[in-house]
């Protein structure tokens, strides 16, 4: 007869098992259908002597997050958002945001921003591909740049490129 001891060790290693399995999906629980918008992309310049060209279904396949923030704006509120880190993007590469001076990010809709080292180190940035469980809309597809915590003016929309200096 096996002891309780036994068994709680048992039922403990099987959630573990369980837990890790979880862990090692790429996008967590939210199983976002990114379908309307896999093959848009991204271009990233600056890390590599050629241009990084990441397709959705590319970042998808990352190790990604869900996370709940909101902004420290009026704009937009609490959300619910998932992607992987830039972080994570750029070690696919051998980089990290600690190797670059500043990132300059821009929209489809002639919207940008360029954030300094001194952010980029203090500050976690999503490359988000929709927000509860559901893809972006139009407003925002494909991608959407969200740092948790702060102003959402921040939080490029419609993501087309990142340029590293």
């Amino acid at each position: 007869m096996l002891s309780k001891n036994r068994i709680a060790k048992a039922i403990a290693f099987a959630l573990m098992a369980l837990m890790m399995c979880f862990a090692m999906t790429g996008c967590g629980t939210d199983d976002i259908d990114i379908s309307p918008y896999a093959d848009e992309t991204l271009t990233i310049t600056g890390v590599q002597d050629e241009d990084i060209v990441l397709t959705i279904a590319d970042l998808k396949a990352m190790d990604c997050e869900t996370i709940k923030t909101h902004s420290t704006s009026d704009k937009i509120g609490d959300v619910k958002v998932t992607g992987p880190t830039l972080e994570t993007v750029l070690a696919q590469y051998g980089a990290s945001l600690a190797d670059y001076h500043s990132a300059h990010f821009y929209g489809r809709d002639n919207y940008d921003i360029v954030l300094y080292d001194d952010y980029l180190a203090e500050h976690d940035l999503y490359l988000t591909f929709g927000e509860s469980g559901e893809p972006w809309d139009e407003e925002s597809a494909p991608l959407r740049v969200i740092i948790p915590e702060s102003d959402s003016a921040y939080w490029i929309r419609m993501l087309e490129k990142i340029e590293f200096e």
